[in-house]
């Protein structure tokens, strides 16, 4: 039983701002849910203009359910400004 417990969690896959700060991912870590291991772009571009620490920040400000909305407009802004 032990082996299939770690073999699920081998599987699991760190969100992308885990994988970029080189950190060990918890599921219930504020970026997991809006930053998905296949979009690590997103993260990168919201961390080189926002900074990782300021988005933690913002985030933990917010209620659960405003925090979709402000990542997805951060990610907007930051590309954005990134490409201008």
């Amino acid at each position: 039983m032990a082996s299939s417990s770690s073999s699920s969690l081998s599987s699991y896959s760190p969100c992308a701002a885990c994988k970029f700060l080189r950190r060990k991912c918890q599921p219930e870590y504020v970026f997991a849910p809006y930053f998905p291991p296949d979009q690590p772009q997103k993260f990168a571009n919201v961390h080189k203009i926002f900074g990782a620490s300021n988005v933690t920040k913002l985030l933990n400000e917010l209620q659960p359910h405003q925090r979709e909305d402000a990542v997805n407009s951060l990610a907007y802004e930051a590309d954005m400004r990134l490409r201008d």
